[in-house]
């Protein structure tokens, strides 16, 4: 029987590699296994658990610090936290393996160390709110603190500027200090030599102090009669020290007794005996009757003294010279005899003298009052009867006129510094002042600068005709006050004459100047006289100048005359006749200057407490009509190219009364609603400030401005419109509906609108646009068509940057990218491409159709998101499942997936590359093995 060989069977390199191959596939087939058993953890979500658990951890040690600082009870949070943590380690021992799960008791451990944290926290957050309710009165006290060391870094900053110059100074005495200590050391020895004599001096003085003293007890307690007290020391004695006492003869020698010394002590009788006092002795005191007794005054013994009521009666004899004295109250009736020449007569009243008069022929009565029965000249070309008619063949009546038009500056109009003054040119510097009067009259100021060397006139008033009146005097005067202007400033007050034309003659002014003041003065009066006006002038004015600085001052109460000589301020009423009643039918005459004239009587009513009348013209110019009804009362006032109309009503239930206003100038119409508080029959109360309810201003400058809870503009629609029907623009700007209409359109016309806006209350017209929009660079065009205007691209991103996710059907596009830069990620790893392709293996792949599609829809294939059964009945592992931002499914995301299965060609091509490898042997091992049989 023939032997049988035993077969060997050789395991090459590349059979090992098919064997390990297939295990790794069969270890592949385990892991999708173990993603879909419950009861298993899997290696991913091991790896995801991990991650999160230390994060959890994390939270845990900074939470109990925290309660532990703010002595809060952390025992069940470190219960639960102990518990959770022993279950966890067991599972995440090794995470590369997966590991049997109880899901429950996850689910209540994790759900117990939640519940305990949640505790903590919400005993942290009380504890906080405690603590700032603790550290507001903290804060307060800080605020108070803060306020004072507002108040000391003032101080400190008054300090440092000061400790700036005091380092300055203490520079130069350091630099001093050097010389000063070489001299030290004798001024030292010095110092030592004058001490000792000091010492002497302090005894001599102390030894003075104590006779000193002793004289003054000695006089305190009073001199008896006869004694004597030697003061050695200057000593002043007070009143009544020495009382009634007398001083002995001799006492006083060369002495004086000073103004009041004596008071009103008399010198006895015979005090001064047969002694003479001094030349001097007696100053300013008087010597009282009976002082001296019946002893006699020597000859020349009052030297240039007065004497006072000295009677005449004892005048007996002698010669008195009237060239050197003056008398006064001399009765007449005592002359008898001699001349009284009457050029030396002063009569205070005619009637003083009782002889008939006659007629006086000679000389000038002036600087007295006539009153006489008639007067008349004596051609009898003025007389004037008792009866006070005055008959004249040629009479005229001049007043001292202000030539200078709305001198008292009324009228005023504008704001500062663009005011307008009736009659004023303020040019660009001047402006005008309510704020600085003289004597009540307003003023036209500058408060600019002139620039260097350069002379500004910035107010001139109206230019005043002469009429032909050339070759006479002219006078002006101004008040003038000085507000700080550079020292180098000059101002100057201008009387000019003007031609036909308005233009300055060259040589037909004169000027008062004078030099700015950088330190406000008061008010100063400055005058020019007596300039007469050229052949050539035909207007005269006024001018306000100012050169080469900057400056602020004021000048106030204007003043132009026809004289030799400027008067002073009186406002332009012009000539004045006062002449009581004058009746006529007719008035001829070419100005009428009035105080005041009224239109018809005085309103009866019983509001009219102001007593109005239906017109009034004042003498200001303002003109003003008054209506009282049963229901308001309304006033129109006009006056300095301005027009106000008021109402005012009448009846209120309250202490509020309606009121309107309506203002009407040059640049503003002002339409304002609100109230006064109390009935106002005056009209003395502005609807405004905090009476103002509501406002329409009209304005060139500004356009129109509504304010007001009731201001709008209100549009209602054709005529063709029974009711209301338009917009209404309310006072923020906003447009609402009015009646009935539910678009409001921009446009060509309805047929061509280019957009529409639904404002309808129910929301059902939209907003549409039928033009192309641009917004930035982004433009949105009627043809479906979203466009890039930059060519740059288009984002959509969230409110906090990050990019939003876009939902849509069927996406065309050239090329998709997806951001996948090294540069933004973190925990990268390499991916182990025979896991991945084991579990793009594990997918079950579908056919399938949308419920939406019809029956020329497409057939579909895809991976399936099974979102109906509970029982997952198509395989798709969940890490390539999407989910919104709530956590619910939404789909497949392809971005794993499609990497996924790049993972799976990966590892297919290895596997190909091996299977080409043992290819090849064979091949090689075959054709030896045929070589040898062909062999």
């Amino acid at each position: 029987m023939a032997e049988s060989n035993a077969t060997q069977v050789i395991l090459t390199d590349d059979g090992l590699k098919i064997i390990k191959a297939q295990n790794t596939a069969d270890s592949a087939a385990s892991g999708v296994t173990d993603l879909n058993d419950p009861n298993l953890m899997s290696v991913i979500e091991k790896q995801t658990q991990a991650a999160q658990y230390a994060g959890l951890t994390s939270q845990y040690n900074v939470i109990l610090a925290r309660a532990k600082d703010a002595s809060i009870n952390t025992a069940d949070l470190t219960i639960a936290y102990t518990n959770l943590n022993t279950f966890m380690t067991a599972i995440l021992t090794d995470t590369t393996k997966a590991s049997d799960v109880d899901r429950d008791t996850y689910k209540s451990l994790t759900d117990a160390y939640n519940t305990a944290l949640s505790n903590v926290q919400t005993a942290l957050k009380d504890a906080y709110n405690t603590d700032i309710s603790n550290m507001q009165s903290s804060v307060a006290v800080a605020s108070q603190a803060a306020s004072s060391a507002t108040i000391v870094a003032s101080q400190a900053t008054a300090t440092g500027n000061n400790a700036s110059q005091m380092a300055s100074q203490a520079l130069a005495a350091a630099n001093q200090a050097q010389s000063a200590g070489n001299n030290a050391t004798s001024i030292a020895n010095n110092a030592s030599q004058a001490a000792s004599s000091a010492i002497l001096v302090g005894s001599q003085a102390a030894v003075s102090a104590n006779k000193a003293s002793a004289d003054y007890q000695t006089l305190s307690a009073g001199v008896k009669d006869g004694s004597v007290v030697h003061i050695t020391t200057e000593t002043v004695i007070d009143k009544e020290v020495i009382g009634t006492a007398e001083i002995a003869n001799g006492a006083i020698t060369n002495a004086q007794i000073g103004n009041e010394a004596v008071n009103s002590a008399k010198i006895a009788d015979l005090a001064v005996g047969t002694a003479q006092i001094g030349d001097g002795a007696i100053t300013n005191a008087k010597i009282g009757k009976l002082a001296v007794g019946t002893a006699q005054i020597a000859n020349a013994a009052i030297t240039d003294a007065q004497v006072g009521n000295v009677s005449a009666n004892k005048l007996t004899a002698g010669t008195i010279d009237f060239n050197t004295i003056t008398g006064k109250n001399i009765n007449a009736s005592n002359i008898t005899t001699g001349t009284l020449s009457t050029d030396r007569l002063n009569v205070g009243k005619l009637s003083a003298l009782s002889a008939n008069l006659g007629d006086v022929t000679t000389g000038s009565l002036k600087g007295v009052d006539i009153v006489a029965n008639s007067f008349s000249t004596p051609n009898g070309s003025f007389t004037t009867d008792s009866n006070g008619n005055v008959v004249a063949s040629n009479l005229t009546i001049r007043g001292v006129t202000n030539l200078v038009y709305n001198a008292a500056l009324l009228g005023n109009s504008g704001t500062y510094p663009n005011t307008l003054i009736p009659g004023w040119n303020l040019f660009t510097k001047g402006y005008y002042s309510n704020a600085t009067l003289h004597d009540g009259v307003p003023s036209i100021g500058f408060n600019s600068s002139t620039g260097s060397g350069t002379w500004v006139t910035f107010a001139q008033s109206k230019l005043y005709p002469l009429n032909g009146l050339t070759g006479q005097p002219y006078s002006a005067s101004v008040w003038f006050i000085e507000d700080g202007s550079e020292a180098a400033m000059k101002y100057q007050f201008t009387l000019a004459f003007f031609d036909a034309n308005g233009n300055r003659l060259a040589s037909g002014y004169a000027g008062n100047t004078w030099n700015g003041n950088p330190t406000a003065q008061g008010w100063a009066y400055k005058t020019i006289n007596n300039i007469i006006s050229p052949s050539t002038a035909v207007y005269v004015a006024i001018q306000y100048w100012a050169y080469n600085g900057t400056g602020h001052a004021l000048f106030s109460s204007p003043m132009l005359t026809q004289t030799a000589q400027s008067t002073g301020y009186q406002p332009d009423t012009g000539n004045v006749v006062s002449a009581g009643e004058i009746d006529g039918s007719v008035i001829n005459g070419s100005t009428i200057n009035g105080t005041t004239f009224h239109g018809g009587d005085s309103i009866s009513d019983s509001n009219n407490t102001s007593n109005f009348y239906p017109f009034t013209i004042e003498p200001t110019g303002k003109a003003s009509t008054t209506l009282f009804n049963s229901m308001g009362a309304l006033r129109t006032e006009m006056s300095g190219g301005g027009l106000r109309t008021m109402y005012r009503a009448i009846n209120s239930s309250g202490s509020q009364y309606e009121a309107y206003d309506g203002n009407f100038s040059g640049d503003m119409i002002s339409l304002n609603s609100g109230f006064t508080n109390g009935k106002d029959m005056s009209f003395s109360q502005s609807v405004s400030g905090s009476q103002l309810t509501g406002q329409v201003l009209i304005s060139p400058l500004d356009g129109l401005t509504l304010h007001g809870d009731t201001q709008q503009i209100t549009f209602n629609g054709t005529s063709a419109d029974v009711t209301p029907k338009g917009i209404i623009i309310t006072p923020y700007g906003n447009i609402n509906p009015n009646g009935t209409q539910n678009i409001w359109y921009v446009g060509n016309g309805p047929t061509m609108k280019t957009a529409s806006f639904g404002i309808d209350g129910s929301g059902a017209n939209n907003i549409q646009f039928n033009r192309s929009l641009d917004i930035g660079n982004f433009n949105i065009n009627t043809y479906h068509t979203i466009t890039s205007s930059d060519n740059r691209p288009i984002h959509f991103n969230r409110a906090n940057g990050s990019s939003v996710d876009i939902f849509a059907a069927t996406v065309n596009y050239t090329s998709l990218v997806k951001s996948s830069l090294l540069s933004v990620k973190k925990d990268v790893k390499k991916a182990d491409t025979a896991y991945w392709a084991q579990l793009v293996n594990s997918i079950d792949l579908a056919t399938y159709q949308y419920k939406t599609d019809d029956n020329t829809s497409h057939l579909r294939l895809s991976s399936i998101v099974d979102d109906v059964n509970v029982t997952k009945q198509w395989q798709l592992p969940d890490v390539f499942i999407s989910r919104d931002e709530n956590g619910k499914l939404s789909g497949v995301d392809d971005s794993v997936l499609l990497n996924a299965t790049l993972a799976t060609v990966q590892e297919q091509q290895k596997q190909i590359d091996q299977l080409n490898g043992h290819n090849m042997e064979l091949e090689a091992r075959l054709n030896k093995l045929e070589a040898k049989l062909n062999g």
